[in-house]
Parts: C-alpha cells; sequence; structure tokens
C-alpha cells in the first residue's frame, strides 16, 4: 500500500495500439482512460504524440489539429485540462517534455514508434510486423475535419512506408532466389493495394518463378475480375501478355492436371503443389484480416476496455515501385490537378492555386514530359471527372494531385502521383516545411516524379533554381503566389487584385524578377478593359525590368514579346516569344502570341503549327481554341474551324468570338445570310467589332439600307465596334474603298487596328494597292502578303 501523496508505481507500461484499431491497455492496478471523460479528445491526442515518435509535437499543433474551432484561449484551457486528467490517471511520468509534448516509452509505447524504429533500423520483416492496417482504422473526431486530414495523411504515409519495406524484402529474396520467400512478400503486397497493377504483375512472375504456373493464371484472372468490378477496366498490357504466356502453359499440360483455386482468403493455393516450407531466416509474414464494410461509430459508443472503430471510408493512397512505366511507345505526360486548399480558409486559395501554378512550371523543365496547362485541368475537375476521366481527355500518362496548408509560418504538402490506369500511387509525399523551404520542395518533387517517369531533368532544374527562385523572401514569394492564381486573369477585378499582389511582393524585394513578369501579365490582361496603350506601356516598363533583373526567365520574354507585337515590331516580337518557349516549352501563351505573329506576318502555315502546339498543351483553353479555329480560318479550313468553335458557344456564359469566327468562316465561302445570323449572335453577347461585320455581311447580302444604318451609328458613337477600325470595316462591305483606306489610316494612328485585316475575309481590301501603304505603317514590308 502506498504512503499518503506517494503515486502508484506505473508498471508494466501499457500499449497504446494505433494500427487497425486503437486498443488502451491501462496498467495493472490502474483506471482506464477511457473511464474519465473526453475519451475521443484524449484518444486524438495519444494517437497524434505516438506518430510524432521522439519529435513529439507542439502544443499549436495540437490545438490546431484537436481543437481548430476553438479560440486560442479556450483551446489552450481545454489542452491543459486534458493533460491534467491524463496525468492524474495515468502518473506525471506519461509524457516526456513539455513543448514539444512527447510521451515517454517506459510508460506509453506505440506500435507506430516501433513500426518506425525498425525501419529506421533496416529490420524490415520486424516492421511490417508491427503493421497491422490502416492507421487510426475509423478513428475521427467529428469537430474536426483538420485531425480527420492529418489521419488521412498519416495514414497514406504509413502505408507507403509499409510498402517499401515489404518490397526491399520481396527484392532481397528474388536476389537470393528464394522464390517462396518471395512470393510470401509479394502476395502482402498484393493485400496492401489490391488494385495495383505493378503488385499484381510482380507476384504473376513471383509465382512463376517459384514455378507455380496455375497459381500465377489464377491471380491473374482474379485480378481481372477485381479490376473490372472496382474500377470499370481492362488489365493492362503487360499482364495480359504474361497471363497469355501462362495460358499457353496451361493448355501444354496433361487434361488431368490440377488447376488453381482461389481460397476464401483469396490467396492461391493448388492441390498438387504443397504449402512452401518456410525459407530460411524468413519468418511467414502475418496474414491481413479482411474486414467487413465500415461505417462510422461515434467515438461516445465505444467500450471502456477499448475502441474498436469501423473502418472509415477514405481516399487509399496506394504506393506502387518506379517500374510502373508507361509502354515505350506512350507519350509520358502528366496534368498536376489543383492543389486542395487543406486549410478552409478561403484567403489561402489563392497561395494553392499560385502553388499549383508553380509546380507545372517547375516540371515544364523535365525533358521529354508533356506537361499539360492548368487552364485545361481545371476545366475538366469543375466538371467532377475522376482521375480516369482527366487522363483520358487529356491524353496523359500520369497525375499529380494533392493539398497544401497553411500554418503560421509552416506549409504542410501532401503530394502524389498516379497511374490513371488502374488508379495505383507511383510516389507520395507529406512535406512539414517552413515556408522559407517551398523552393526545395518543388525541387523535390520535380527530381522525384522525373525519377519514377525515368525521365532527365533539364540543366535548369536542380536546387535554388525553380521558376521562382529569385528572391530569397518567403513573404514575397508568398505573395508572388497569390499573384500567379489562374482566376485573377479572369475579370477586371481579380487583375487589379493581382497587380496589387505582385507590387506588394516587389515592395519587398525590389529585385524579383518574376514577380515584374507576373505584374507585366496582369497589365497585358489589363488592356482588354480599356486604355490600351497605356496598359501596354507599363507592361512594357515591367517586362523589361524582368529581363534585365534574370534573363533566363521564360515568363519576361513572353510577356515582352507580346508587348513587341502590340508595337508592331515584329521580327522583335518573335524572337522574344521563341526564346521564351527554349526556356520554357510549357507556356502556351507564348505559342499564341506567335500565332499573332504569324497571322499579321501572313505565314499562315507557321500560324497553323503554332496554334495546334498551343492546343496540344491546353486543350480546353478557350483562347488555344479560338486561336486554332482562326488559324484555321486563315489557311482557308472553314469547314474545321466551325467544328472547333462549337465548343465556345456551348459555353455559360458563351464565348462571343465564336459568333465572329463563324460569320468570318460564313463570309469567306458566300453564306452571308449564316453570316449576318453569326454576327448578329456575336452582337448579342457583346463581341467588340460584331456590329462592323454585321453591317458588312448586310451590305454584301444585298440589304445596304441596313449596313448603312449600322454605319450611321459607328460614325455617331452611337455604336463602338473598334472605333476607326469599324467603320473601314463598314465601308468595305459597302464598297467604298476610299472611305475604307482613309479610316484604315485613322485606326493605325489610333491603334485600333486588328489581326481580323489580315484574314481571307478582307482578302479585297489584300488585293488593293493601297493596302501595301497600311502594311508599310504597320512595320510588315518585306513579309509576304496574304492575296
Amino acid at each position: 500500500m502506498n504512503s499518503p501523496g506517494e503515486k502508484a508505481p506505473v508498471s508494466p507500461p501499457f500499449r497504446l495500439q494505433t494500427f487497425g484499431t486503437l486498443v488502451l491497455r491501462a496498467p495493472e492496478g490502474g483506471t482506464p482512460l477511457a473511464d474519465h471523460g473526453q475519451q475521443g479528445q484524449r484518444l486524438a491526442l495519444l494517437a497524434v504524440l505516438a506518430a510524432g515518435g521522439e519529435q513529439g509535437c507542439s502544443r499549436d499543433r495540437l490545438l490546431l489539429l484537436v481543437w481548430p474551432d476553438a479560440s486560442q484561449q479556450r483551446a489552450r484551457h481545454s489542452l491543459e485540462q486534458l493533460l491534467y486528467k491524463m496525468r492524474k490517471s495515468m502518473g506525471e511520468s506519461l509524457f516526456a517534455g513539455v513543448n514539444p509534448l512527447r510521451l515517454d516509452p517506459a510508460v506509453i509505447t506505440s506500435d507506430v514508434l516501433d513500426f518506425r524504429t525498425r525501419l529506421g533500423a533496416g529490420d524490415f520483416e520486424a516492421a511490417v510486423g508491427h503493421y497491422q492496417g490502416p492507421f487510426l482504422d475509423g478513428f475521427y473526431l467529428g469537430d474536426s475535419p483538420e485531425f480527420e486530414q492529418w489521419v488521412t495523411s498519416e495514414r497514406a504515409r504509413l502505408e507507403s512506408e509499409c510498402a517499401a519495406a515489404l518490397e526491399r524484402l520481396a527484392q532481397a529474396a528474388e536476389n537470393r532466389a528464394e522464390h517462396d520467400a518471395a512470393v510470401r512478400w509479394r502476395r502482402e503486397l498484393c493485400h496492401l493495394d489490391p488494385l495495383s497493377a505493378r503488385h499484381a504483375l510482380n507476384l504473376m512472375r513471383a509465382l512463376d518463378h517459384s514455378g507455380d504456373h496455375p497459381s500465377a493464371l489464377g491471380h491473374a484472372e482474379r485480378y481481372a475480375r477485381l479490376v473490372q468490378q472496382e474500377l470499370g477496366t481492362n488489365v493492362g498490357p503487360e499482364i495480359a501478355a504474361l497471363a497469355s504466356e501462362m495460358r499457353a502453359r496451361a493448355e501444354a499440360e496433361p487434361p488431368n492436371a490440377p488447376r488453381p483455386v482461389a481460397s476464401d482468403s483469396g490467396i492461391e493455393s493448388h492441390a498438387r503443389i504443397p504449402t512452401p516450407p518456410r525459407a530460411a531466416g524468413l519468418p511467414t509474414p502475418p496474414v491481413p484480416v479482411r474486414r467487413p464494410p465500415s461505417r462510422r461509430v461515434p467515438v461516445a459508443i465505444a467500450s471502456v476496455a477499448s475502441v474498436a472503430i469501423l473502418l472509415l471510408a477514405a481516399t487509399r493512397l496506394r504506393q506502387a515501385p518506379p517500374e510502373t512505366l508507361a509502354p515505350a511507345t506512350r507519350e509520358v505526360s502528366i496534368a498536376v490537378l489543383p492543389l486542395t486548399n487543406l486549410s478552409g480558409d478561403p484567403a489561402d486559395a489563392g497561395l494553392v492555386d499560385g502553388m499549383t501554378e508553380e509546380l507545372i512550371a517547375v516540371l515544364g523543365k523535365s525533358a521529354n514530359l508533356r506537361v499539360v496547362a492548368s487552364t485545361s485541368v481545371r476545366a475538366l475537375v469543375d466538371r467532377r471527372l475522376d482521375v480516369r476521366q482527366i487522363a483520358d481527355s487529356l491524353r496523359v500518362s500520369h497525375v499529380l494531385e494533392g493539398g497544401l496548408q497553411k500554418i503560421g509560418p509552416r506549409l504542410r504538402m501532401q503530394i502524389r502521383l498516379v497511374d490513371p490506369r488502374d488508379g495505383s500511387t507511383r510516389w507520395s509525399e507529406t512535406y512539414d516545411r517552413e515556408m522559407g523551404d517551398v523552393f526545395e520542395i518543388q525541387d523535390d518533387i520535380a527530381r522525384a516524379v522525373a525519377r519514377e517517369l525515368d525521365l532527365r531533368l533539364a540543366g535548369g532544374v536542380g536546387p535554388g533554381s525553380s521558376a521562382s527562385r529569385h528572391t530569397t523572401s518567403a513573404a514575397a514569394y508568398e505573395w508572388y503566389l497569390r499573384g500567379m492564381e489562374g482566376a485573377l486573369m479572369r475579370n477586371e477585378a481579380g487583375r487589379r487584385r493581382g497587380i496589387q499582389y505582385f507590387q506588394r511582393a516587389i515592395a519587398i524585394d525590389s529585385t524579383y524578377a518574376a514577380a515584374y513578369a507576373g505584374l507585366a501579365r496582369m497589365y497585358i490582361g489589363m488592356a482588354a478593359s480599356g486604355r490600351p496603350r497605356e496598359w501596354f506601356a507599363q507592361a512594357e516598363i515591367a517586362a523589361r525590368k524582368a529581363v534585365a533583373l534574370d534573363g533566363s526567365l521564360g515568363q519576361a520574354h513572353q510577356a515582352l514579346g507580346w508587348v513587341h507585337v502590340v508595337n508592331k515590331d515584329w521580327r522583335s516580337a518573335e524572337a522574344e516569344l521563341r526564346y521564351a518557349l527554349t526556356l520554357d516549352p510549357q507556356l502556351s501563351f507564348t505559342r499564341e502570341g506567335l500565332a499573332h505573329v504569324y497571322l499579321w506576318t501572313g505565314k499562315p502555315d507557321r500560324q497553323l503549327e503554332e496554334a495546334r502546339l498551343a492546343l496540344e498543351n491546353d486543350p480546353y483553353s478557350h483562347t488555344a481554341i479560338r486561336e486554332y479555329a482562326r488559324a484555321l480560318l486563315a489557311n482557308g479550313r472553314c469547314d474545321e474551324a466551325l467544328m472547333q468553335i462549337r465548343a465556345l458557344k456551348e459555353l455559360s456564359p458563351p464565348s462571343a468570338v465564336a459568333g465572329v469566327i463563324a460569320g468570318q468562316c460564313h463570309l469567306v465561302s458566300g453564306s452571308w445570310e449564316d453570316a449576318i445570323t453569326e454576327f448578329r449572335w456575336a452582337d448579342q453577347h457583346s463581341a467588340q467589332v460584331a456590329p462592323a461585320l454585321l453591317s458588312y455581311a448586310l451590305a454584301r447580302a444585298g440589304r445596304r439600307d441596313e449596313a448603312r444604318a449600322i454605319l450611321a451609328d459607328l460614325l455617331s458613337g452611337r455604336t463602338r465596334s473598334h472605333g476607326a477600325f469599324g467603320v473601314a470595316i463598314a465601308y468595305a462591305g459597302l464598297g467604298d474603298l476610299d472611305q475604307a483606306f482613309a479610316w484604315l489610316g485613322r485606326a493605325v494612328d489610333e491603334g485600333t487596328l486588328t489581326r481580323d485585316l489580315m484574314l481571307p475575309v478582307f482578302a479585297e481590301l489584300h488585293r488593293d494597292p493601297r493596302f501595301e501603304d497600311v502594311r508599310r505603317r504597320l512595320n510588315l514590308e518585306g513579309s509576304p502578303q496574304n492575296r
């Protein structure tokens, strides 16, 4: 009996099992923790500390995970109360350390810690013996999505580590020609991830090498059924080819040879092949328990002695070794899905969106890797398509997805590389770093993806080389990321906000080249809102500053190239845009700029090629579709152009430029009434040039009074259609070429002339000798002329 004031001995230590189920066993004579209130919070706290191991967890992090909605003061009070009750029931020595808070391994142990300790020591057999299934299987806190996100991340990380350990064991056994042992470990990998094509293929090979060909074929058949049931698809070509080879062997066997059968556990057995003996030094790994379908059960109804809650349906991140490669003839390509804002704070949406753009830019530096632009990816994500559907639509071989959470000065990023053919994870990682380490995270991701896809990184990729490496300020970089949010370019308000973000980045670091390039991009976008000369002048200043600070920045040369387009400096525009592509081939907007240059300079074949490549890189981009359709029109392929722009008319709201291009196609073919219908539709949807083109079409259709009425409105200013250029189009439709060329001269002076002038629609103007003066004033001398 203990004397007054003496604490009861805390011995022997009890165990917190955090795999599969949660089971708390109190020390002899003690009181079970579950007898006290706040059971869910208590178990959550223990799980976090157990996963943290020797490092434990900071108190601020615990507050965020367990009491995310409480005020800071209230959360701290709740934590102190919880710790007090736990110390009172378990003894003061339960915890080691104050901040970060850690468990005392002499008092409370965890199979998670044992698992990772064994992994660290290279004892993979013992490590996988400690792995009992998904981490915190079924446990959840109803009031803390942050905790659930953390559990999902830890679950994926632990499963990945277990898969890697099993892979090491299997490969070691194969290297020693211990085929029976290799089969056992390969079976474990298939239990861990039943849908992984890589694991299925490796088990088939291991069974084949062990001489158990019928069982290998049996597993292939079961895997094919599973894939069809779960994914609605067929197995990959590698498995199909190996299965065909094995069927040929099976057919060569005597007719009375016994066939493979499947046991209830799903593990192959064969009548004439006994259970293989245990390989020397390799104990038979435990067979995972098959659990029934799961449902959520509140923590409050758990028993006093244990908490055994059925599996919470959560996304499983599957781990597959690097060898799961697409066939050699298949293009290696990737789509980066928009990162999820794990913090849930709308204020961080721009930061997360910007990080997505940065990952695209960094991955774009991998040689021989096609990276789809974010515009198209977002278009499909917004339609709520799954990963496989997105990959099929974009024709990519792999998908990168993940989430980002900002906690004060720290970032937590979860990333995984998915093979959409079978949904398997080629690689996954969770980064928990300071904001200042974000560049290293990006480079780590790029290197990991390149390694998994067997690609060569371009010379510019490596430590300290990502697209926005040109600042040492984490604060400046954060403002830059917020400015990179794609949604900002959709309207004037967003572009103005983007300008503010980039200006804040520059205020912190005045040598930040990427921020100046981003600022130039916003200024160029603002030109569509009015006062184009003013905005383009500011864009030129910002772009030249970016190039002066860092001549290796593709975005800077892209912006400067577009400024040269506006200034009608065609040679400089082409040179800058071409150079931007050599620095960053993924900049599809650069190719759209080149398409502009080649339309102006009378090179429709090169215009079409650049527009095609831009569309290939960004197949669901409205601007890419528009430029490709316009290039088809310039090449006289109007039927194809009309097919392309159908998608633009089906948008909500529809893109008015679709009616403009469709109407021009009908003008080329002489279908005046169809052209009139399209231009009226475009005018109803606010296409600025539509009234002038409508006047042109009406005049050509013989409805000259209607055409003159629109011209009168254009001259009076009641209808505005690209200023002087709109008036010139209307006069051209009426056949008054003297007035048409007079107004074209004014359009050159005021800067309202557009590239529509160079399309086949206005071939009559192109053939007039006076058009040479217009070309001269547009710096087009020496360029081919459309005839």
